[in-house]
């Protein structure tokens, strides 16, 4: 055996539980599948795929009826609905790291107090700097201070 063609038994058993063991220490704050239970397990949340509802603008907890969304693709792109009209954008995340890029939205008219809301949230939107997940919830931060919590968006009812 040449030392170029693998490495000795004992490093590939190293390297296959390096690699394995992370997979299987995954844990969530979901007790669903907890002994007992009838439910499976759900996955935990992450920042991309996850479409994410806002339940903290600063100290204000926005009202259900216009409630801002957020959802970032894979591929980078940011979308969701600020208060009255929807909007979308590219967001880079990097780690801990997050960056919108410019943020449009429609242009639709609505009542002064929801206008204000989605305007306040556009504007922390573009202050964001960095995230966490922690106890279910994601948390948008500018470097300073958490400007946002979003909790997952609950799953669609089945058609």
């Amino acid at each position: 055996m040449s030392p170029a063609s693998s490495p000795p038994r004992p490093c590939r058993i190293a390297l296959a539980l390096t690699l394995l063991l992370p997979a299987c220490a995954q844990t969530t704050h979901d007790h669903a599948g907890a002994p007992g239970s009838t439910h499976a397990a759900s996955p935990a949340p992450t920042i991309t795929g996850s479409e994410w509802r806002c339940s903290r603008l600063g100290n204000v907890t926005p009202p259900a009826d216009c409630m801002p969304t957020f959802m970032l693709s894979a591929d980078g792109k940011a979308s969701g609905f600020a208060g009255v009209n929807r909007w979308f954008g590219t967001c880079t995340a990097n780690g801990a790291s997050l960056a919108f890029g410019p943020l449009v939205a429609t242009r639709m008219a609505g009542p002064p107090a929801k206008m204000e809301l989605e305007q306040e949230y556009l504007r922390v939107m573009a202050t964001v700097t960095q995230w966490t997940i922690a106890d279910g919830k994601l948390r948008l931060s500018d470097g300073t201070s958490v400007v946002a919590e979003f909790e997952p968006m609950p799953p669609a009812a089945p058609d």
